[in-house]
């Protein structure tokens, strides 16, 4: 067994190398390289180009950034990124400072001429440094005085929004890609643990909020293997702990909260400090989403997809029923994809049944949306089913594609199916309508007996001893039931009464669908769901995400179509609560359907515990 005392002349060295000061490259010596580009130089009235001015600052934090001169050009937006910087302190010495600012504008073209750009300056640590100058040629268009003014320009991409507060020991840091997307555009939000000490294990007690999002988890499987990273000189493991797709469901500021994690750590921190338990919180980020165009009298969906669909039957007799299948696969949030199946002459098209799979290879979250229509037709003949269309946004170019499904051709054979009309030239009596059928006459009966020939040889039951005491016994039996019922009554049943909160909540959300309240309708729906799970379960589920769910169903023996419906519909409630589609009649009369089968089924469920 080794000796744990320490060698003294170890000791000795390791306490000069702390204690001892030592040059920092930010006393007295700020350096800064500013460079200004575009990413084209000669564009045409109307066009549009991307302008970038970087600083790399050491040894003071930027305190002055100026702005080009951008006379003649109309901003379409501008952008402000400022990736990894920090500032330690080491006893009495001053900090040092490390920093990158990088702005972004991207203009379009408004008058002709040659417009010079900078040179730009950089005010830090008291010095004064200056970029080099861009000079843009921008040609006229035909000599029109009046540009056609050009699509919005892309989004950009990369590191727009980076929230951390640093720290020496430890700290979160919080990024999303796009600091401005679209709703319905895909932002990569992930959340970082910087710690000098290899972690043994961490918690999380507070997951980073995403209200206004709705979120795919990325991650298929967390461990503890970081990545290392060098800053200011001292090196520190990079462990990813959230990493998330979250897509706008409305406009404005959306808030991603700080997290907040619990973790232990070796002794890295303090040369005699034992392991100890350390806490980090991080700070909040915030995107703002941006409309999306509209197309015409539509609202484009956001993504890119194929449209395809298909009979199961090519002809059928009249009055039987086909399927429908119309198959939406691409990249983007497949739940935002809307399709109306249109109205046929001669043909019933029932309510379609939705199927979704998502799908997130290379953290590109996809997938694939099924809509099946059940399709009867009513008339005999060759019915043609039309394309179906769908309108898409690309957040890259900012253009509207559409892509269409072929047209189908169905035909049917046999009768038209016949209506409930009654015929009013129909014969009515039984001989008219089918004489070979007709009901003959009855037989003459002879005279009627007024008594019996048999007669009884027993006596009567009323005769019996036991008939007056069998007959008072009736009402003392039926008060006693009264009485147990009452006192059934009296006695509170935790179950029935949550049973009962449930469906009057189903109830309020009803009448909320009529108002056309559609926020107030999902949430009434998912808090009845919710009491009706809690009151089979006898557990609270309120704290859990959907995987803990899942597995507590599974565990306590709910069916599996049961579960995915029942966590498909609190997803879908989450989701509608923020969605425009969520206030419409027809959705929520379908989820009200659904959410009724789905306490039945709740009421009737007997949960137990999975064999181990």
């Amino acid at each position: 067994m080794r000796s744990s005392r320490c060698n003294p002349l170890v000791l000795v060295v390791a306490l000069a190398a702390v204690s001892s000061p030592r040059p920092l490259a930010g006393q007295g010596q700020t350096q800064a390289t500013v460079t200004l580009s575009a990413d084209r130089t000669e564009v045409s009235v109307g066009d549009t180009l991307r302008v970038t001015a970087r600083a790399d600052v050491t040894g003071a934090e930027v305190q002055h950034f100026d702005e080009p001169d951008l006379a003649g050009f109309d901003v379409i937006s501008r952008q402000i990124s400022r990736p990894l910087q920090f500032r330690f302190g080491f006893g009495n010495q001053q900090q040092l400072v490390q920093s990158t600012t990088i702005h972004t504008w991207v203009l379009r073209a408004r008058a002709p001429g040659r417009h010079a750009l900078g040179p730009l300056e950089v005010r830090a640590g008291g010095r004064s440094f200056r970029s080099n100058p861009v000079e843009v040629i921008v040609l006229g268009r035909g000599g029109a005085s009046d540009p056609t003014p050009a699509e919005p320009a892309p989004t950009p991409q990369g590191p727009e929004v980076d929230g951390y507060q640093p720290d020496p020991q430890a700290f979160i840091r919080a990024t999303a890609n796009i600091a401005e997307p679209y709703v319905g555009q895909q932002v990569t939000i992930s959340v970082y643990l910087y710690s000098r000490s290899p972690l043994r294990s961490y918690q999380v007690p507070r997951s980073p909020t995403t209200d206004g999002l709705w979120t795919v988890d990325l991650i298929e499987q967390r461990h503890l293997e970081p990545e290392t990273q060098y800053i200011d000189g001292s090196l520190f493991r990079v462990y990813r702990i959230f990493h998330l797709a979250g897509f706008p469901l409305r406009e404005g500021e959306i808030t991603i909260g700080a997290p907040e994690v619990s973790f232990q750590a070796g002794s890295g921190f303090d040369l005699f400090q034992a392991p100890q338990e350390v806490r980090r919180a991080g700070v909040p980020i915030r995107i703002r989403a941006k409309p999306v165009p509209p197309h015409g009298a539509v609202t484009p969906t956001v993504g890119s997809y194929t449209l395809e669909t298909a009979l199961d039957r090519p002809s059928v007799r009249t009055g039987d029923a086909v399927t429908l299948t119309a198959t939406v696969r691409g990249t983007g949030n497949v739940r935002d994809v809307r399709l109306t199946a249109p109205t046929l002459p001669g043909l019933e098209i029932l309510q379609p049944r939705v199927e979704d799979e998502i799908v997130h290879p290379a953290d590109r979250v996809g997938g694939t949306r099924r809509f099946e229509w059940l399709v009867v037709p009513q008339t005999p003949g060759t019915h043609t089913i039309p394309p179906f269309e769908l309108h898409l946004f690309d957040p890259e170019t900012a253009e509207v594609t559409t892509v269409r499904s072929d047209a189908l051709t169905l035909s049917a054979v046999g009768a038209a199916v016949a209506t409930a009309t009654p015929d009013a030239t129909a014969p009515t009596t039984p001989t008219e309508r089918d004489p070979v059928t007709a009901v003959e006459p009855p037989a003459e009966l002879g005279p009627l007996r007024t008594e019996a020939t048999l007669r009884r040889g027993h006596r009567r039951v009323s005769d019996e001893g036991w008939y007056l005491a069998a007959f008072a016994a009736i009402p003392l039996f039926g008060l006693a039931l009264l009485i147990g019922r009452w006192l059934r009554r009296r006695t509170p049943n935790p179950d029935k009464e949550a049973r009962r909160a449930s469906h009057r909540r189903l109830a309020d959300a009803e009448r909320l669908s009529t108002d056309g309240d559609g926020r107030a309708f999902y949430a009434a729906i998912a808090v009845a769901l919710k009491a009706a799970v809690e009151a089979r379960l006898g557990e609270p589920i309120g704290g859990l995400t959907q995987d803990d769910l899942r597995r507590t169903l599974e565990r306590r023996r709910l069916s599996d179509d049961a579960t995915r419906r029942l966590l498909d519909e609190l997803d879908n409630c989450d989701f509608a609560r923020f969605s425009s589609a969520g206030a419409d009649p027809s959705e929520m009369r379908e989820c009200l359907a659904r959410t009724r089968a789905l306490l039945a089924e709740l009421d009737a469920f007997k949960p137990s515990e999975a064999d181990s």
